[in-house]
This record gives C-alpha cells, structure tokens and sequence, in this order.
C-alpha cells in the first residue's frame, strides 16, 4: 500500500505522517488525558498477542446523556499501556464490534458503554476485554471487523442489532443514517470529550468508486464489502474508526467506521464503511460473538 493513500495502522499513520501529506486515513486516534483506563488488576490482563488503526464526528451535535448507551469507547493497550482509542458498538451483552484496524497488534482493551461523556467517570459501565477477534480476510483494505469479547456482560443496555441480508433497503443512496463517536470534529481540530452524532446521507457505490478507487490500494473501493456515507458538511473524522453506521429508528447497525480523506470535511470524499449485512461479514461478526 502506497503511504501516501488510505492509512488505517494508526502506528503506521504516525510514522508516516510526519514523512508525507497523507490523503485518506482510517479513523483511530491516539489516547488522551479523559479517556477510558482500566480499573482493576484484573482487567489490565492482555488477550492473546494478535495481528491496529482510527476518526470524529464533522457537522454534527453533542448526543444527550442516555441516548445511545449502545456506542462504546475502546482505550487499546499495547505492551501493557493505553496507546490509542476507537469507537464500538454494543451487539450483546459481552461482545462489542469494532473496526479490525483497531484491533491489530493490540494487547489489551478496556471498552466503556454508557457514558457519552469520557470526564464522567462514575456514569457507565468499564470492562476489560479479554480477546479479540479479527476478520480472517481483514488485510488493510476491506473486511474491516473485529469483535472485542467482554470479561462480564453489560447490564441494562439494549444492544444494536446487526442488519441482515433482507435491509438493503437501509442502504438506498440518499437514505440518511447516524453515525456516532468521540472523534475530530474537523481537520486540525481535537477529539471530542463528549460523545458526537450526525445524520449522514448514503452516497452511491458508483461515486463512492469515482472518489476511492485511485486511493484505495490494491482493490480500490469494493461494493460488495463496503458502503459511503457523508459529505464535506457531515461526516465522521479521525477517533471514530470502529464506531457505529446505524439506522437510528429501528436501532440497527448497517455499517462500521473504517475509513476516509484525512482532511475530514474539507473535501467531497464521504466516509468509507464496512458492509455488515455482507454475508462474509456478517457470519463472522456472529460466529466470533458467540465465543
């Protein structure tokens, strides 16, 4: 992969961004003071050493405590400390879907649901993880999944459910869904501390292709696994990477923050996304849940 195109590894993405202008970057995003820290011993104990990336909310407003519980903040340790951040996605009771950049090399995490604002520590629930699962077809560019297994179920929080094959109809070009996380606001802003949404518009997978195809190496954009969604206005940024794409009213998860121009809101480059109601996709998020 060229360095100057789509970054996901978010170590890769800093050492490349001080060399290069990058043109598209995955949406993860170091950590910082506020973020989510594990509270016990026994929660700061890695999974198993597996083979990450991350972006914030462009255009859109602050989410009122309570509305969605479901979004998780993911702190991901590496070499027992807290090195970056993404968003998730509560599907059950122990699992919680994230973005497969996310998760590479990573040797612990701690996920917290429940609370849309990080400085409020005595709101949620704080849970390690203890393993990880990625797409085995995961390879930087596309099948971009991974499911985090919690080391206690969460409680009193209604999961998302997944899209099946039957709604494609949740991904008609212009259909507007919600997108959620704690990430950049813009390009050259800061990661927000409050939990941020935005209702953004499907976009066609014909110019979703127009956009990414001489960006995305070595496959380009590819439908079958992939959806586009936002514009310059509205869109998801840098600290959103493995957050949730939903349909708000019916509380289901269409796709997953994977990707988009780093410039986030500056340019016509919408978002880029991982299909879940792909097949290839979708069985993997539940086969590795039921772990």
């Amino acid at each position: 992969m060229s360095v100057d195109k789509f970054i996901r590894n978010p170590l890769l993405a800093t050492l490349v961004g001080a060399l290069v202008a990058a043109l598209v970057v995955s949406f993860l995003v170091i950590v910082r003071s506020g973020g989510a820290a594990p509270q016990t011993a026994d929660e700061q104990t890695p999974y198993a050493s597996v083979s990450p990336k991350s972006p914030m909310i462009v255009g859109g407003t602050t989410v009122p405590n309570g509305t969605y519980p479901f979004v998780a903040y993911v702190t991901l340790y590496r070499n027992g400390m807290p090195d970056a951040s993404c968003a998730g996605s509560l599907i059950d009771q122990d699992s919680v879907l994230t973005a497969a950049h996310c998760l590479q090399n990573t040797t612990g995490a701690v996920v917290v649901v429940g609370r849309s604002d990080l400085r409020k520590k005595n709101r949620g629930q704080e849970i390690g993880a203890s393993r990880p699962f990625i797409h085995p077809r995961y390879l930087g560019n596309g099948y971009d999944a991974g499911v985090l297994k919690l080391r206690r179920p969460v409680k009193g929080i209604k999961p998302l459910k997944l899209a099946t094959a039957s709604q494609n109809n949740l991904e008609t070009p212009g259909r507007k869904l919600k997108v959620a996380g704690w990430g950049l606001t813009g390009f050259n802003s800061t990661p927000s501390n409050r939990l941020r949404q935005a209702q953004v518009p499907v976009v066609s997978d014909r110019r979703a292709e127009r956009s990414y195809d001489a960006l995305l190496e070595p496959s380009g954009y590819v439908p079958p696994i992939m959806i586009a969604a936002g514009n310059s206005k509205v869109n998801a940024c840098v600290g959103d990477s493995g957050g949730p794409l939903f349909d708000s009213g019916s509380r289901t998860q269409v796709g997953i923050v994977s990707g988009g121009y780093y410039k986030c809101g500056t340019k016509r480059y919408p978002g880029v996304y991982t299909e879940v109601n792909n097949p290839d996709v979708r069985n993997f998020i539940l086969a590795a849940a039921k772990r």
